[in-house]
This record gives C-alpha cells, structure tokens and sequence, in this order.
C-alpha cells in the first residue's frame, strides 16, 4: 500500500470508539485518489486500535488504510514510527497529522494543501474546536485550554502541537532524526520541541483558519481541576523544551529569572480575579502555569502519558 503523496496519519491509544468516528469521517475524502491513511496503534497487547481498523477494512473501507502496530510505548515512539514509515514511501510528499480523539471538518484536508501550495510552506497548522461530549461548564469560555487558536491566513511564526498538522516531506528532511525527541515520550511537549527544531532549521510555517479539526471533550475533562492541571503541565512542557534549546547553567538561571518574575506578576495579576468580566480560569491558569515551569527548572520529572 505504497505510492501515495498524502498520508493521513492517526496515533492511537485505547480509543476504539473516537478512532472509528475519525475514520468513518475521512470517508468523505473516498473521491481523492492521492490520500491514504495510516492508523499507529500503540496500545500494546490490547490493540483496540488495530481491531477497528481490521473492521472497516472487512467493510469495504473506501479509502487506502494501513495499519501500523508500535509495540514500544510512549508519543515519541508512536509518531517516530509514523515518520519513518512514511518516509519510506518514496512518493509520500505530505504527513497530515491527527489525533484520535479529533474529526476533520468539510474542507480540512484542501485548506492544508491549498495553504501550503500558496505560501510554499514546510508546514501548515489549522485550528481545533472543542465539542463536549456532556453540558459545558459555563466557565468554559474563560480559558484558553477550550478556545481555538485564531490568526490570520498565511504566512506566520512559531506552531505549538501536531494535533493539526501537515507536515511536508522536505520539513522531515530538515531535522537529524528521531524527529521526536524520546526524552519527550511520557511528558509530552514532542511536537512543541520537533516544531522548534524545525524553526531553527529554517522551515517556513503557514496558518489556514479554514482547515478545522473538533476534538472531543468528555466529562472527566470539563472540570475545573483538569484545565488546572493541563495549564501546569504545558508550562512543565514548554519549560523542558526551553532548557533543552538553551543548555547551560546561566540560560538555566536566565530562565529562572524571568520564570519568577512573570510569577510575580501573575501573582499580583490575581487580584483580578474578584472582578466582574475577568476569564477567572485563565487567570488561575496562567498563575498555575507558571508553578509547572518552576517544577520543570528545579528538575523535576513528570509522566503524565503510558504510552501514547
């Protein structure tokens, strides 16, 4: 199943049911004949992932469908994985990246391609929307972890995650391999490093506000304390891409200072939260973020994923 320049590509950790309603979607692209798509299973012996895709295959799948089973356990190892597969298709030009728990909205998949083919971009990022599985709180407007990120068409600077992404085969070739670093693999913060390393390699980045992807927000991720925890481990995150660009103990101290002086500051920023109008959950969040970046300086370690 070779020859294909554009593989949507799918990382899969127990989530049969998501992973199946994301490949019943892509059916809408069954009349392109340059896509196929790629499901990575890293769930081990479980393998729920791989039994779905065996499903739709039985049931006539309309489009190219591949499997691939990754046995080690972890983000790094399931997207290096799909890297290097794909990279061995001569004819792949073109990784659109997904995840699981996601479903591309009508047009996602020409907004990517038609934006890169106009800005001659490396890589192309869209937005995510957020549908709850349940009621949304009524504080959910007021973080930044449920808003889709905005930003005019084109052209632009510095892309933060692979949950939208499509990334151009000349973009892989820019970068030592693994194109993942593994001393990101149970953390997270992979894409964030990957896409840094991409930047400073001189890889042109692209926004295209009409290729949407919804992700699935359930219950047990619609509460306060989530978000809270979210906002911590992106700075946790963040701060050990930091420290692995910028090794040494004075860009360690340089960091510390100006960790502690934006604490200062989303600590007076509190205040704010007894007034009528204020996002009370992203002032929480971005005090509670800063507390993750102090944690990642101090050395701390944090796994937050078993696998993917």
């Amino acid at each position: 199943m070779m020859g294909k320049p554009i593989w949507i590509a799918i990382p899969t950790f127990k989530r049969p049911a998501e992973l199946r309603h994301l490949l019943e979607t892509l059916t809408r692209l069954a009349r392109r004949q340059d896509v196929m798509v790629l499901v990575a299973d890293n769930d081990g012996e479980a393998a729920d992932g791989a039994a779905v895709v065996e499903a739709l295959r039985g049931d006539g799948y309309p489009l190219p469908l591949r499997l691939l089973r990754v046995a080690e356990p972890g983000l790094c190892s399931v997207r290096n994985a799909i890297c290097e597969t794909a990279m061995a298709d001569p004819a792949m030009r073109f990784i659109a990246m997904i995840d699981d728990d996601e479903w591309p909205q009508p047009g996602w998949l020409d907004a990517l391609l038609a934006c890169q083919a106009q800005v001659g971009a490396d890589v192309v990022a869209g937005p995510v929307d957020f549908h709850f599985t349940g009621k949304p709180p009524r504080w959910a407007g007021q973080t930044l972890v449920f808003r889709p990120e905005r930003r005019a068409w084109g052209a632009t600077g510095m892309l933060w995650a692979s949950n939208n992404l499509l990334v151009s085969r000349r973009a892989l070739e820019m970068v030592t391999r693994p194109w993942f670093d593994p001393r990101f693999n149970r953390s997270g913060g992979e894409d964030l490093d990957f896409l840094a390393r991409l930047r400073e390699a001189g890889a042109r980045f692209a926004w295209a506000p009409e290729a949407r992807v919804s992700e699935w927000v359930p219950p047990e991720r619609a509460k306060l304390n989530w978000v809270l925890k979210r906002m911590w481990r992106i700075g946790f995150t963040e701060t050990l891409a930091r420290r692995k660009r910028r090794p040494g103990r004075l860009a360690r101290l340089a960091l510390l200072g100006r960790t502690l002086g934006i604490l200062a500051l989303r600590t007076i920023g509190l205040a704010g939260l007894i007034l009528p109008g204020t996002r009370r959950v992203d002032v929480a969040g971005q005090w509670v973020k800063c507390w993750g970046r102090l944690y990642a300086l101090s050395g701390g370690a944090h796994s937050h994923y078993g696998a993917l």
